[in-house]
């Protein structure tokens, strides 16, 4: 991985900023009753739940290196949990909207239902990305100046050699 270029910090922002602004988009369309509006929402939505999806595939190799690093494993834990939160909800949203579209009867439940789940995958990837930057703000996860790890608030985790606990 050390070849790599870090992919996590690459694609973290796509899903913050589609998820935000499709629910901005979905309220709008809302209020203008416009159906261009919902549709340019649950565009972004999806895009932006595939891309949560990417961010948490990426966010796990990301978060064990900046724990090696001696970034706190409670702060990425916590960076984790928000993440996977975002995705499950992301796409109980986008699966609520579906169901929304069709079903005339329950339209009404069903799409206060998607939009609530669309409001806490908002809030939830603000979470995700307000945790993330503390990480790079506060503990130097994955920050590099001149080539070299910036070192963290923490000593370097170290693997346990066998047979040591």
């Amino acid at each position: 991985m050390s070849g790599m270029p870090p992919l996590h910090p690459l694609i973290v922002h796509a899903p913050i900023v589609l998820i935000i602004a499709s629910f901005g988009f979905e309220l709008a369309g809302r209020a203008l009753d416009s159906e261009a509006w919902r549709k340019a929402a649950f565009a972004m939505l999806l895009i932006g739940a595939i891309g949560a999806g990417a961010a948490v595939l990426t966010g796990q190799p990301a978060g064990e290196h900046a724990e090696r690093q001696g970034v706190p494993e409670q702060a990425v834990d916590q960076h984790q949990d928000a993440g996977r939160l975002t995705l499950w909800l992301a796409i109980a949203a986008v699966l609520a909207r579906l169901i929304a579209g069709p079903a005339r009867r329950a339209r009404g439940a069903i799409s206060a239902l998607a939009l609530l789940l669309h409001l806490s995958a908002a809030v939830a990837v603000a979470v995700a990305g307000y945790r993330g930057g503390k990480l790079v703000y506060n503990h130097g996860a994955g920050v590099r100046v001149h080539g070299k790890l910036v070192p963290s608030d923490q000593p370097p985790k170290t693997e346990a050699e066998p047979g040591k606990h």
